[in-house]
């Protein structure tokens, strides 16, 4: 069906083509916001709430509303609304929003595919949420989950507990900053103020403090007068940098006042992207420094030198900016703000924490550990509550990546004892995710998602757009775990979204991975490399070398499931050759699990069957039990396919006790195709497709495109060798909808219509799957029937 077409002043809106045009020139908007514009024009006669726009939008109503307030602030750019003039969307405090000019509506003409907007239902239903756009393959014999990242507390908060690992391992984080060496001069806007008239004067006064403070810390900054100039001659808005891909950073303050607390944010538009840097105090011009001072860091600049006297706030102070260095992945300047500083500054525990944080993210972590409890050691809970609270959360993190989750829990614990009374959410948020780390680590998964939630609702309370959006890559990480990918991947996606505007690399890179890990089970393998492009170089892109050796493991996964086996036994070499055996151990096992995943791509069963017995060490065990199961998995493949059967049944005998130990499909859906193909090498036929069958109802059951391809595979397999066509070609039509993307799902497909004489069909399926192999080894056709 068509949509109608929307005029509004010198506005054309075509919502079926997600297409803006001013004075007939199409205008460069996100379709996130195209949509938001839709939905409030088809809804004018009412309010629009601000969760019913997230949720129309983004398709999910606990999604964070950092993204719905960037699509605001754009449209209103664009249609000329100000904080105080808003002629066409209008805020209703309490309520949301309500679009308040009358369009003129006219038919469009109809097109023979229509996009995702509302491609069928009433003209007026809700939008679908857009189709997450990054994704990473499987390594083509089992599934394989990577490092997920899980992120705590607010700025300072954030780098004083660290990252935590879902599944202990750590995940990648970026070092450049969004800008490096900029020559262009910054031009800062007039601020939007969100505050009482009394307060009216900050829309100028603002613009001069922020100037002024990044002036101070040598950013070249165009002098105030003439940036309102500009404005004044409608020659200068906050969009002209992106939409035209200039140079010059053009920074849009906005000024909130709630409850009793000044939230200041700095959006930093040039070079076609944007940052996000934010202040948060009691006093409008202390916030606003801070801003300014963060938003200095993430362009690769040093704030200015403090002003306090107080040797306790001048702690205090360079704290906050080291922190905010470390978040941007700016160690260097981070180490130079601490070794700059007056020697009673550096000797604070403050700054001993500080420097714990630093040490945290150049993958010292027993170091940061020493330095987190030296703090303790100073700092008693009746004297300074927060700084103990902020030292327990650094200790609770670093006890995690090193494996000792029962202290850290207790760690996290204590927090949360010592600030029952104190009035710190983003501290508390801390507490509760490491906590919520630690449940899912021990597969407590309901357990952990209380804990996420609790995190998130503090996080809210505080308005911090950032910590929601590290609670909710958590939550993704419990969807995971949940064996539910479909629904972690648009939650990673979403995070990524906000990392990248809030310019926090290591974040960014951490969503990205998660991602990645997602949409290898959905079987995305195009996609894949294309994710690991955006970390890759591991050099360009982190200076931990911990995280680096993750990221060069992702990097061969996806490489291996685009069928560029050489190039991914390159990386794993490097892994074997330069990692560290201790402190890297866990990384170099995974390598090996790798290494015997390749080989078995490659025909080469022995070798398989080797790397994948090495890798079955305890420390793979309890660090991601998916991939134990899946080496042992490889392993007994490895075996069966090298004839040598006997071996082979006695591993599936010891796998069926491990899985029986403990419950869940997804342990026993790859025992029960084991053992169906250990019957079928037996001469077993019929308990052979009992038990290929019983498998098949569970993975479809799971829902996961990995699980359905392997084990469907090995069913029409065994069906054709029977004769039973008509059944294979049912269960080939299950796999259909991967057949374009995955090889083993176009190989079924060409054995499928070469049983049922479709030759031309066969040819084609087999050329595709062909192509789709690279240097895999594909599977020897079936016997025609």
């Amino acid at each position: 069906m068509s949509l109608p077409i929307y005029r509004f002043r010198n506005f054309r809106l075509d919502p079926q083509a997600r297409e803006l045009y001013k004075d007939d020139e199409l205008v460069a908007l996100p379709v996130s916001t195209i949509d938001c514009l839709v939905y409030l024009i088809r809804n004018r006669e009412r309010s629009v709430g601000r969760d019913e726009l997230v949720a129309a939008v983004w398709g999910r109503a606990d999604s964070s509303d950092v993204s719905l307030s960037h699509a605001i602030m754009r449209l209103r750019r664009l249609l000329g609304d100000t904080g105080n003039e808003q002629n066409s969307i209008r805020t209703l405090p309490r309520l949301g929003y309500r679009w308040i000019v009358e369009p003129t509506v006219e038919a469009s003409e109809a097109r023979s595919a229509e996009p995702p907007t509302a491609a069928a239902g009433p003209v007026d239903a809700p939008m679908p949420a857009p189709t997450p756009a990054s994704a990473t393959p499987a390594t083509g014999g089992r599934p394989r989950i990577r490092a997920l990242l899980a992120f705590a507390g607010g700025l300072a908060v954030l780098v004083a507990i660290g990252f935590f690992l879902v599944d202990r391992r750590p995940a990648p984080r970026a070092t450049v900053p969004m800008v490096a060496e900029r020559r262009a001069p910054a031009m800062v806007l007039p601020a939007q103020v969100e505050a009482s008239g009394e307060w009216a004067w900050l829309r100028l006064g603002f613009m001069d403090l922020v100037a002024n403070r990044l002036r101070k810390g040598n950013l070249v900054t165009t002098p105030s007068e003439s940036v309102l100039g500009l404005v004044n001659a409608h020659q200068l808005d906050a969009g002209i940098a992106s939409d035209t891909g200039s140079k010059a950073l053009l920074i849009q303050p906005r000024v909130v006042l709630a409850n009793a607390t000044w939230n200041v944010s700095l959006e930093a538009r040039g070079d076609g992207r944007t940052v996000l840097a934010e202040g948060q105090a009691t006093d409008v011009l202390a916030a606003g420094r801070a801003a300014a001072d963060q938003l200095l860091v993430k362009l690769g600049l040093s704030p200015p030198p403090s002003e306090e006297t107080d040797q306790s706030r001048a702690a205090e102070e360079l704290d906050r900016r080291v922190s905010a260095a470390v978040l941007s992945g700016q160690l260097d300047v981070a180490r130079a703000l601490i070794k700059d500083a007056p020697a009673a500054v550096q000797a604070s525990p403050e700054i001993a924490l500080s420097t714990s944080v630093i040490e945290f993210f150049a993958g010292e972590y027993e170091t940061s550990r020493k330095l987190a409890e030296s703090v303790l050691d100073r700092v008693p809970a009746d004297r300074n509550p927060r700084l103990r609270a902020r030292a327990l959360n650094r200790l609770g993190v670093a006890l995690v990546r090193l494996d000792r989750d029962t202290d850290a829990d207790a760690a996290f614990v204590e927090v949360i004892q010592l600030l029952r009374l104190q009035n710190d959410p983003d501290l508390l948020a801390a507490a509760y995710t490491g906590r919520g780390v630690v449940a899912g680590q021990a597969q407590r998964l309901d357990e952990a998602a209380a804990f996420f939630g609790q995190a998130r609702m503090l996080h809210e309370m505080s308005n911090d757009a950032f910590g929601v959006a590290r609670v909710d890559l958590n939550l993704g990480a419990v969807a995971m775990d949940r064996g539910q990918p479909a629904i972690a991947a648009p939650i990673f996606s979403d995070a990524a979204d906000r990392f990248r505007v809030l310019a926090t690399p290591e974040a960014l890179n951490s969503a990205l991975r998660s991602l990645a890990d997602a949409q290898s089970m959905l079987l995305e393998h195009d996609k894949a490399l294309a994710t690991t492009d955006r970390f890759w170089p591991v050099d360009t892109h982190s200076r931990n070398p911990r995280e680096g050796w993750w990221l060069t493991l992702s990097r061969a996964v996806a490489l291996a499931g685009a069928g560029r086996l050489r190039d991914a036994d390159d990386l794993v070499a490097r892994i074997r050759a330069s990692s560290d055996p201790t402190t890297d151990a866990v990384v170099r096992i995974e390598a090996d699990a790798l290494a015997a995943d390749l080989a078995l791509l490659r025909g080469d069963h022995a070798r398989a069957a080797a790397l994948a017995g090495k890798a079955l060490t305890p420390e793979l065990e309890s660090t991601n039990w998916l991939d134990y199961e899946g080496a042992w998995t490889t392993r007994i493949r490895a075996l069966q396919r090298a004839g040598d059967v006997t071996s082979a049944a006695a591993e599936i005998k010891r796998l069926r006790a491990w899985a029986d130990a403990a419950s869940g499909d997804r342990r026993s859906l790859y025992v029960e195709l084991l053992e169906a193909d250990q019957a079928r090498l037996e001469g077993s036929v019929e308990p052979a497709l009992q038990g290929y069958a019983a498998a098949m109802t569970r993975a479809e059951r799971l829902g996961i495109p990995e699980d359905i391809v392997v084990v469907g595979q090995s069913y029409v397999e065994a069906l054709l060798a029977a004769g039973r066509v008509e059944q294979a070609s049912a269960i080939g039509g299950r796999l259909a909808p991967w057949s374009s993307q995955d090889m083993r799902a176009s190989w079924v497909q060409a054995q499928v219509y070469q049983a049922l004489r479709k030759d031309d069909a066969a040819r084609a399926a087999l050329e595709r799957a062909r192509q789709l192999a690279g240097e895999r080894v594909l599977p020897a056709t079936t016997a025609s029937h």
